[in-house]
């Protein structure tokens, strides 16, 4: 099996580099989101979920966090909507 680099510079060098900054920014609004979700859950949830779908079409473990993240909001939303029903 050959391996290919992360950045190649031949016919689809573009789209390599495009793929290669989606990358980094989808780990940049992870963090962000992370960062976020102790002071604003608000905020930093969505940005959560957000960024791990960014990465879920490379990384597994991206997919299962999104899922949990995902199921989880919806228990909150779903308690939420209880709690203040008028």
């Amino acid at each position: 099996m050959r391996l290919r680099p992360l950045l190649s510079l031949g016919e689809s060098g573009t789209f390599e580099m495009a793929k290669f900054l989606r990358l980094i920014a989808a780990f940049g609004i992870l963090a962000v989101g992370i960062v976020l979700t102790l002071p604003l859950p608000e905020f930093g949830i969505p940005l959560i979920l957000v960024a791990t779908r960014m990465l879920g079409d490379r990384f597994a473990w991206a997919r299962v966090v999104n899922a949990k993240v995902d199921a989880g909001w919806n228990k909150v939303k779903a308690w939420l909507k209880k709690v203040f029903r008028r």
